[in-house]
């Protein structure tokens, strides 16, 4: 997994470049922007006769008069924009700056509410640098700053932001006011989790890492997957192996018109290895999923409530693992069976859709419940477990996330763009594989059941994370655009992520 940092853990690592390693901050500065300048150079070839580098008075501006400098020693003529105080210059920054003016670049200073330098600049420019704010930045842009954002972002050339975009909070991908949006984002020494996360990595379009000459932690409480780390956790079928090892599936789900539900879940779950699956129906459910499946089997559930729960927990008995809720319905008996199966089934269970509504703000019973639990709330429902709105949700979905695992002693997968696997003890991972044409009614169920076949395989975080790369990369492979995807295609697509994955590893 790729290591994703806080601003914390970045302080950490100039600390102890300057502390234990002894490594001055001018040369980590010199390190970042040369390191800038090269994949600069690399990706815009053609656009470099007039670059205009735009810094603020701290680190980050410093970083861009390494780039600027870099720039006049291979034979072009950018120019470099100060806003804010000379005088604020200090240090490693102030160096750069004056190295940089006694090579006699164009340079033009924004203060006191004065554009026009600027604006004239940006007007001739062919490619803009922003250096303007860093991982240090907290609080929303506002004033001349928010004024040269816009200006920035009003420019019809290539956008390239040094270590993440400003205006982006270096811990949740939040916009902060404004922030600029690049084209390309040179981050330093590693990957920052708000990169990862939307709307921050909307605005920082492709990204590169830069190494600064010191050494980046290997691993970190927050990580990006990759496919290798798939291979890892779930091991590749044996020669020998017959459906009994393979695992059974035990799905409880549907109601009248939404039986679609709990075949997605069946199909997820045997497209991802399961060698059995049974949908366990309430009532005239069973009968309306038997004229439509093939290679799931059926079951009846009685309507009553704790009837239910008694059978569920039986036909359990010889099961690998379970999915509660998709299209399971909202009404009273629903809501008990649901909440009775939470606690109460004895398997490795995922808890998804009309479960997760069941549940509530009640969530944190589940610290009782007789297997492991794996949740899989899109920002609404993680909102309802919480007792916060949605949009409080994904203000800061990395500690949303945790706040739920935490509550309830379950694995969490916070569904949406760059969804995000949390366990209680304090881990999470990011997942990179998706596209917008997921966003389409289904494919949630598609992946509880993939979840679930895991489940036999795995420990239940590994499970959960490897069935949500695998969905997402199945999307990709079946996607035709950004729309159009149904979730069945989704779910004939699971075979081949796997091979994928298991060639890239």
């Amino acid at each position: 997994m790729i290591p994703l940092l806080d601003r914390r853990a970045v302080r950490a690592i100039d600390a102890d470049a300057a502390g234990r390693l002894s490594v001055p901050g001018l040369t980590l500065m010199e390190n970042a922007g040369r390191g800038a300048f090269e994949t600069i150079r690399a990706a815009f070839p053609d656009a470099l006769a007039r670059v205009v580098v735009v810094g603020g008075p701290g680190q980050n501006g410093g970083d861009g008069w390494v780039v600027a400098r870099h720039l006049v020693c291979a034979g072009w003529k950018p120019c470099a924009v100060l806003v804010g105080d000379r005088a604020k210059l200090r240090g490693d920054a102030l160096i750069n700056f004056q190295a940089l003016q006694s090579l006699g670049v164009d340079f033009y200073a924004v203060q006191n509410g004065e554009f026009s330098e600027l604006d004239g600049a940006l007007s001739r420019a062919s490619l803009v640098v922003d250096a303007l704010f860093g991982t240090g930045l907290d609080r929303a842009i506002g004033g001349s700053y928010a004024a040269v954002v816009e200006r920035i972002n009003a420019c019809r050339v290539p956008v390239i932001a040094l270590d993440l975009p400003s205006g982006i909070d270096a811990d949740t991908g939040a916009v902060l006011g404004v922030a600029v949006r690049a084209k390309l984002t040179i981050t330093f020494a590693a990957h920052k989790r708000g990169l990862h996360q939307y709307p921050g990595a909307a605005h920082a379009g492709e990204l590169h890492c830069v190494g600064i000459g010191v050494p980046a932690p290997e691993t970190a409480d927050v990580g990006l997957m990759e496919a290798r780390d798939v291979s890892a956790w779930i091991p590749a079928r044996k020669h020998d192996a017959h459906k009994g090892d393979a695992g059974h599936v035990l799905v409880v789900a549907g109601s009248p018109g939404r039986t679609g539900a709990a075949l997605l879940s069946g199909l997820g779950a045997l497209r991802s290895g399961a060698g059995l699956c049974t949908i366990l129906g309430r009532g005239e459910v069973r009968a309306a999923l038997d004229a439509k499946v093939i290679e799931l089997m059926t079951a009846e559930l009685p309507e009553d409530a704790a009837a239910g729960v008694t059978r569920a927990i039986e036909f359990a008995d010889d099961k690998t693992s379970a999915v509660v809720g998709p299209g399971l319905g909202l009404d009273e008996d629903a809501r008990k069976l649901a909440l009775g199966l939470a606690i109460e089934l004895p398997l490795p269970t995922v808890l998804d859709a009309d479960a997760l509504s069941a549940l509530g703000q009640d969530c944190g019973a589940l610290r009782g419940a007789a297997g492991p639990r794996v949740l899989t709330p899109h920002p609404g429902e993680a909102g309802r477990l919480l007792g916060i709105s949605s949009a409080e949700v994904q203000a800061d979905r990395y500690a949303a996330a945790m706040r739920i695992a935490v509550k309830t002693g379950a694995v969490v997968v916070l569904k949406g763009a760059r969804t995000i696997i949390a366990e209680p003890g304090g881990g999470m991972r990011v997942c990179p594989t998706g596209t917008p044409a997921m966003a389409v009614a289904g494919t949630g169920d598609v992946l509880a059941g993939v979840i679930a076949a895991l489940l036999g395989q795995a420990r239940a975080f590994d499970a959960a994370s490897a069935a949500v790369y695998v969905h997402g990369l199945a999307g990709e492979l079946a996607a035709r655009g950004d729309s159009g995807l149904l979730a069945s295609e989704l779910a004939q697509h699971v075979p081949d992520a796997w091979v994928r994955c298991r060639h890239r590893a």
